[in-house]
């Protein structure tokens, strides 16, 4: 399946930015920090539009402990 916006795979931005602080606080690491960093670079960068793989949302969502 193809990337989809933050805004589509969440009910809100407020949403999945509390899953990505989670994360954040969560992540261990290199990979995990490194990821959470690349993740949360490009939502400044790109906010609401930010595109996100199902296996990313999975590995945000696992490290954030969704």
């Amino acid at each position: 399946m193809a990337s989809q916006n933050v805004d589509e795979l969440y009910d809100t931005v407020e949403e999945f930015a509390a899953i990505l602080v989670a994360a954040e606080l969560h992540a261990s690491g290199a990979w995990e920090i490194t990821f959470t960093e690349d993740i949360r670079a490009s939502f400044k960068r790109y906010g609401p539009r930010t595109q996100l793989s199902v296996a990313q949302q999975t590995q945000l969502e696992r490290i954030a402990k969704y």
